[in-house]
């Protein structure tokens, strides 16, 4: 019983930081989504931008890239990836003159567009991903 308990009371303090924080995005203009999005650990922006997935043995694959936050991105490739695979994606940011090479896990899928988090960033490239969608933000009108 003590650990349902706090598995609910921690799950409330979770809905109640997300709302909190999307509240905040409506007081300050920032645009977003849903509740949801509030809840996520990083801010995403909204793009479409070039990527290669490389695949083994140095063959790759282009796609496009959208939703990039610091924590991922969505890919949409023309590759049939289980929940789990890991895979190198390189992509280069607006504005951004670093040429990111990431590994990153997919975390979720649907037809040809995956969800994937990415793994072991340096502090410089999550740093650039966050400047980056700081700069992106004040541009959007949405």
């Amino acid at each position: 019983m003590e650990h349902a308990t706090n598995v609910q009371s921690s799950h409330l303090e979770m809905m109640a930081c997300s709302a909190r924080r999307y509240v905040e995005s409506i007081v300050n203009n920032k645009t977003l989504s849903s509740p949801l999005a509030a809840a996520r650990r990083y801010d995403r922006i909204s793009l479409n931008i070039a990527v290669r997935v490389f695949l083994e043995k140095g063959r790759f694959t282009t796609g496009r890239g959208h939703d990039v936050g610091a924590g991922g991105m969505a890919i949409y490739v023309p590759l049939d990836l289980a929940v789990g695979t890991s895979v190198n994606i390189s992509f280069q940011l607006p504005y951004s003159r670093m040429v990111f090479g990431v590994r990153a896990i997919v975390r979720n899928s649907n037809g040809f567009r995956y969800g994937v988090e990415f793994v072991n960033l340096t502090p410089s490239e999550a740093a650039e991903i966050e400047h980056i969608i700081s700069i992106l933000a004040l541009t959007s009108y949405d």
